[in-house]
């Protein structure tokens, strides 16, 4: 099954305020149809079908779940203090793949790919605040094709919208995203203050960060689009202070 058709009020607001690629829905009773446009099967939702968001979302409360906390609307992170379990890059890897569950951790680890200095439209990107999709402002609607505000007139969020590679000794994880409110707090300045810098103080900025040791906060999920099979979320970085750094460093080769 590739979408789905809902006519369902309820079930059209509940679509709506889903993030994409990070909920699990268990539908019963839908009903099942070859979509002859779309060349694949599709389901249909209608007021008989039960649908659960998340049914496995029962292992979180788990007494020894550390990472329940979840990112707010203003890009921070609201539970931040909850997060306290520190990893080697290799170790996150790892983890990550044991568990389907989203893994939360911190790992201190140097900036290896930071491309700041990259044209503006590839740093800044627009997507669709329906669905996160990446359009242009000059579109009238969201090209894809599961967008929820799909018929309805485009409403767009501007942004940082970064992939950052992070690498400590046991290994590089790549493509980390680095977006929105989260970019700002980590670079310290807006969107717009970035586009009036100049290409120097851009290269600047990023030498600020690139090859230098970072606490960083990350969120990892399982993603098949992803070569490594694992798809990371920066939810903070700052540069690492050298005493906190030795001292979970040292910790780390102990146990290793």
């Amino acid at each position: 099954v590739t979408c789905g058709k809902f006519w369902d009020m309820e079930a059209i607001q509940l679509m709506q305020n889903l993030l994409p690629r990070e909920t699990v829905l268990f539908i019963a009773d839908a009903k099942m149809s070859f979509d002859s446009f779309r060349s694949s099967m599709v389901a249909t939702v209608n007021s008989k079908t039960i649908i659960t968001v998340n049914p496995g979302k029962i292992t979180l409360q788990h007494p020894h779940h550390q990472k329940e906390a979840s990112e707010d609307p203003t890009g921070g992170f609201s539970q931040r203090n909850s997060i306290t379990d520190v990893y080697t890059v290799n170790q996150l890897k790892e983890r990550a793949k044991e568990q389907s569950e989203p893994l939360y951790g911190i790992t201190y680890s140097f900036i290896s790919k930071f491309d700041l200095d990259s044209s503006v439209s590839k740093v800044i990107k627009t997507r669709c605040s329906k669905c996160k999709f990446l359009v242009t402002e000059d579109m009238k609607s969201c090209t894809n094709q599961l967008c929820p505000g799909r018929e309805q007139p485009l409403s767009t969020t501007t942004g940082f919208d970064l992939l950052v590679d992070f690498t400590d000794h046991t290994g590089t994880l790549q493509a980390c995203s680095l977006r929105g409110l989260v970019a700002e707090q980590t670079l310290g300045c807006t969107t717009d203050e970035f586009i009036t810098l100049t290409d120097d103080q851009r290269t600047s900025l990023k030498w600020k960060f690139l090859l230098g040791r970072c606490k960083i906060y990350i969120k990892i999920l399982p993603s098949p689009r992803m070569k490594s099979g694992l798809r990371g979320m920066i939810l903070a970085c700052t540069l690492a202070d050298p005493g906190e750094v030795k001292q979970h460093m040292t910790k780390l080769l102990q146990e290793l």
